[in-house]
């Protein structure tokens, strides 16, 4: 285990944080992306200084992000797939293919960070999960229908 400043909330962490985390994680995660510092004296008489000044752009993130999350919960997304006899659709919707309308849209989303609670693989309504990073995410609707 080693201790870490989180300098960018992180899952259950804010920053400012001081915390024990596995080798690994800190190491292959959180320090190679900036989001913690070795938790020594040096670092935590720095990070005093910088603190609030770091608090206050993170809480310019999570405002920005949290705008964007009520963008999207406005926005419908209507995707037309071949489908098969039974409202089946040949194959699945994809995060990708989710990506590619909200892009047509005007919104820059990382397919990565889309996520379905259950496999789309018939036509009707639907809800994909998008993580906007800083704690927040929001749902979208989407509608599949038959391609004409």
């Amino acid at each position: 285990m080693v201790q870490v400043i989180f300098l960018e909330n992180v899952e259950q962490n804010n920053v400012g944080d001081v915390k024990n985390v596995p080798d690994g994680y800190a190491r292959n995660f959180l320090f190679k992306k900036n989001l913690a510092v070795m938790a020594t004296p040096e670092e935590m008489k720095k990070i005093e200084s910088r603190l609030e000044k770091i608090k206050k752009e993170e809480e310019k993130k999570v405002a920005e992000a949290e705008k964007l999350a009520e963008k999207l919960a406005a926005v419908e997304i209507t995707l037309e797939m071949q489908i098969g006899e039974g409202g089946k659709l040949y194959g699945a919707v994809t995060n990708k293919d989710v990506a590619e309308k909200l892009a047509e849209k005007g919104f820059e989303i990382d397919r990565h960070s889309i996520e379905f609670p259950e496999s789309i693989r018939e036509a009707g309504e639907h809800k994909a999960h998008i993580k906007l990073g800083h704690g927040v995410s929001t749902d979208v609707i989407i509608e599949v229908k038959p391609a004409a």
